[in-house]
Formats: C-alpha cells, sequence, structure tokens
C-alpha cells in the first residue's frame, strides 16, 4: 500500500498558502449537537462534497485510491481512505487556523466506520502529517508581534458650570 504522504503534503500546502493569502477569519465551528465533521457517515460527507467539485470545492483521486477534497476558502482539506487501507471506510477534515499574532493550528475532525483500532492507527498518521504541515507553515509564515495596547485618552476637562 502505498503512502498518502507525499499527495496529502502537496495538498495541505497549497491550503495553507491559501489560508495565509486570506484575511477574512476561520470559518465557524460547527454546533455543538452537530457531528463534529458536519455529516453523519463518511459516504454521505464524500457524496455531498463531490457534488460540490468545481464550485467551492477541489476534488482529486490518487493512483493508490485516495480522494483527497480540498475546499480553499475554508483552509480545509478531507481525506478519504481507499478500499485498501486497513481504516475504510473514514474520513479526515482538517482546517489550518491562522491566530491574529500569526500561529498557525490545526484543526482535525473525523469519521472512521473501521475498527477501532484500524481508526486510531489512521489518527495517528494523520497527527504526524499535520506536525510536519505545521512546522512548515511556521517557518514560511512571518509572525506578527503583538498589538501594543492602544493608549487611552485623557478625558475632556470638566466645563465650569
Amino acid at each position: 500500500m502505498k503512502s498518502p504522504r507525499p499527495l496529502l503534503l502537496a495538498a495541505v500546502l497549497g491550503a495553507a498558502a491559501t489560508a495565509f493569502a486570506q484575511t477574512r477569519p476561520a470559518p465557524p465551528a460547527p454546533p455543538a449537537s452537530a457531528p463534529a465533521i458536519g455529516y453523519p457517515t463518511v459516504a454521505a460527507a464524500l457524496q455531498a462534497l463531490q457534488a460540490r467539485d468545481g464550485e467551492s470545492t477541489i476534488v482529486t483521486h490518487s493512483d493508490d485510491g485516495w480522494v483527497i477534497v480540498n475546499e480553499p476558502m475554508a483552509s480545509a482539506q478531507w481525506s478519504f481512505t481507499p478500499k485498501t487501507h486497513a481504516a475504510y471506510p473514514a474520513v479526515v477534515r482538517r482546517i489550518i487556523r491562522r491566530s491574529p499574532d500569526g500561529d498557525v493550528a490545526m484543526d482535525t475532525a473525523s469519521i472512521c466506520e473501521a475498527p477501532a483500532a484500524a481508526c486510531a492507527g489512521l489518527l495517528k498518521e494523520f497527527e504526524a502529517l499535520d506536525e510536519r504541515v505545521l512546522e512548515s507553515a511556521r517557518a514560511r509564515a512571518p509572525r506578527r508581534p503583538p498589538m501594543p495596547p492602544r493608549p487611552i485618552p485623557p478625558a475632556p476637562p470638566a466645563s465650569a458650570p
């Protein structure tokens, strides 16, 4: 089984560059009552995202069976496991977030319908990928110093009655 790392790394770095180019805030997190990933099943997520291909998403299929969906405006990447993967069926969604001081973080959510051990292994693979992507993004992005507090202007003198 081939590793999805080169394709995933290239796609995430592309999403990271898009994230840094944007000055708008990151998308809001889903409501607490919704599944963390926003879809009830892996199949539902794949169907919904593929239906938006070319509109707000870019869907690619790797030679080794991975389906990667990028959402550039949301700085998100969805990775669907191939049928040959131990954690099939599963999807991992990663969103790169940038704080006002320039630090970057990766929010990861997943749905895994495979046995628990296979799901844990998949998430461990992505944690390692996430760390490498974040290290690269941090090295490329200049950190902004925190904004100094603004001085409070003196109150106007009280007028005499």
